[in-house]
């Protein structure tokens, strides 16, 4: 048997593949959330004059950033490694752009924007897309947040101000993001942390790991008090969550003097932090108050909704 084989023509960044020369390089996904966002940001790119969701070239200079970047900080040494990528593999993902004013304002990509300039690059493939302010902070939103340097606290802060700015749900941020709701609900949770707890997540002393950990304190000095010990001592996710459920004896005498601590049961962490779901039980004996936080109206709906179906085992004798 004869095969025969045709070869391809390798596209350059600087000239798109036209006619029967073989479809340029199908884009690298812009993440689940952004893709689903960006009519058009999964397929492959035709040079086109500018119909808005199609793909061409523009000169950098016709391009600018837009003000309402979330990012400010796109650091050097992280640009130069891209801009090396650039000139030997080309950019393989348009950046999104939108009419303005007579030239381009970057919508989403504005790190490749800058990574290409570096290169030496004069010009881009550019996806042109229609959007007023708002779709354009959304989408930047959304973008920052798919970072892979991204830190959690940088996460959580971008989800809030999602959440915030456009009315969200922690369901339909997740559907945006591409994430998980119990992904959102955890990067959240770690904004009620005290503010010099924060400060150490964000110089990296403590990870997001160690950060969940101390949410299971409820007083915030001794949630401060450890994290600090964390730090001096270099203790580990394991013995800080070990910590935190080994109260000191102070705390064993507070708990037995007064109905509003109690420790929280093991399987009740596991749960909580499985789930993300915030979890403060006051009261003792015969008169336990649970408080659940972090669920949606139909993650309620349905836990009570299970809870009324196994009534008769949870509570034999009510």
């Amino acid at each position: 048997m004869l095969l025969r084989f045709r070869k391809r023509r390798r596209c350059s960044v600087q000239e798109p593949c036209r006619g029967g020369a073989g479809p340029m390089a199908r884009p690298r996904a812009l993440g689940k959330g952004l893709g689903a966002l960006i009519p058009g940001a999964g397929a492959d790119p035709i040079p086109v004059a500018g119909a808005p969701g199609e793909v061409l070239r523009l000169r950098l200079k016709d391009i600018r950033p837009s003000p309402n970047q979330p990012r400010k900080d796109f650091g050097r040494e992280g640009l130069e490694a891209l801009a090396d990528s650039i000139k030997e593999h080309g950019i393989v993902q348009p950046v999104v752009v939108r009419k303005l004013n007579g030239g381009y304002e970057i919508v989403a990509g504005e790190r490749r924007w800058r990574a290409a300039e570096l290169a030496g690059l004069e010009e881009v493939p550019v996806r042109v897309i229609d959007a007023d302010e708002n779709r354009v902070m959304e989408l930047s939103l959304v973008e920052n947040l798919q970072r892979e340097d991204l830190s959690p606290l940088e996460a959580a802060r971008g989800i809030r101000e999602l959440v915030e700015k456009f009315s969200l749900t922690q369901e339909q941020a997740a559907k945006k993001l591409g994430w998980s709701r119990v992904a959102v609900s955890n990067k959240l949770r770690l904004l009620n942390l005290p503010e010099e707890i924060l400060e150490m997540l964000h110089r990296g002393d403590l990870s997001e790991g160690h950060a969940r950990a101390l949410l299971s304190l409820e007083d915030l000095l001794e949630q401060i008090h450890l994290a600090r010990q964390c730090v001096d001592r270099g203790m580990s996710v394991r013995e800080v969550e070990e910590a935190v459920r080994k109260p000191s004896k102070g705390k064993e005498t507070r708990a037995r003097r007064s109905s509003q601590s109690v420790l929280i049961p093991e399987p009740v962490l596991r749960v909580s932090e499985r789930y993300g779901i915030d979890v403060k039980i006051s009261g003792r004996g015969d008169n336990v108050r649970v408080m659940l936080g972090g669920l949606s109206e139909d993650e309620a709906r349905r836990l009570f909704e299970m809870i009324d179906r196994s009534g008769e085992l949870l509570f034999p004798d009510k």
